[in-house]
């Protein structure tokens, strides 16, 4: 059940829930383009889901506070933005888990939903996502995926909002996004986080990230040296011996 090749959605999210409502989300994030996005909403009064990635979290922990303190909802996009269905399950576990370990460092908050990077995800992904308590959030087919330059047009039944694939990476997708938000606005669609989308009144998940996977991808005992669980710099891919250009 594939979801890139053969638009197999299993029970992955690809709607929001909420009628004629635009799930309004931003992968890749926090860039430095990030705060001029979060000025816009916060002008607007929008509210947004950012699926982070882990790596661009520990170097912009301010950026991912905010977020939290002017109301947006907060998910995964992985570590280092990897086609997941390419990696171990190890490497998946570790990708999930260094980036939950970021945002709860910089927030205290434990992440429940994600974005699975190109939405690469089939059932062997899903089986080892769930497992950690997530909820995969895909988008709503090729006629949501902006492309960060054109708004879709509202031709199907509004019974359902739709989710549409956005960027906050740099400054020309943020302001495509400026772009784009009014365009729903002057056709009255509402606008809405994913967890307003579904209702969701506890959409991080509770308690800490322990246990931590180590950088080789297996996960330490309760004995193993505090090397083990030094958050890994970069965006190389976890569980892999081989530097990866960042996405």
């Amino acid at each position: 059940c594939y979801w890139t090749c053969e638009g197999c959605a299993a029970d992955d999210i690809t709607a929001c829930a909420a009628p004629n409502t635009w799930g309004l989300t931003f992968d890749d994030g926090p860039s430095t383009a990030t705060p001029t996005l979060l000025n816009y909403l916060k002008t607007n009064k929008h509210s947004a889901t950012f699926f982070l990635i882990g790596s661009n979290v520990i170097q912009y922990p301010d950026t991912v506070k905010r977020e939290v303190a002017e109301g947006h909802h907060l998910a995964s996009h992985t570590w280092s933005h990897h086609a997941l269905t390419t990696l171990s399950n190890e490497q998946i576990v570790a990708e999930m888990k260094w980036t939950e370990k970021a945002v709860m460092e910089a927030t205290g908050l434990r992440l429940k939903y994600m974005r699975p990077p190109y939405g690469d995800i089939n059932n062997r992904v899903r089986y080892v996502l769930k497992k950690l308590g997530y909820i995969p959030v895909d988008w709503t087919g090729d006629a949501f995926d902006t492309n960060d330059w054109q708004m879709p047009t509202m031709a199907e039944s509004k019974t359902k909002g739709f989710y549409c694939l956005e960027h906050d990476l740099n400054d020309l997708t943020v302001g495509a996004a400026q772009k784009l938000i009014p365009l729903g606005t002057a056709r009255n669609i509402n606008i809405a986080s994913v967890a307003q989308c579904e209702g969701d009144s506890q959409p991080y998940q509770l308690g800490g990230t322990a246990p931590m996977p180590s950088v080789s991808g297996a996960t330490p005992s309760v004995t193993a040296s505090s090397s083990a669980t030094k958050t890994p710099t970069g965006s190389a891919p976890i569980g892999t011996s081989t530097a990866a250009k960042p996405s």
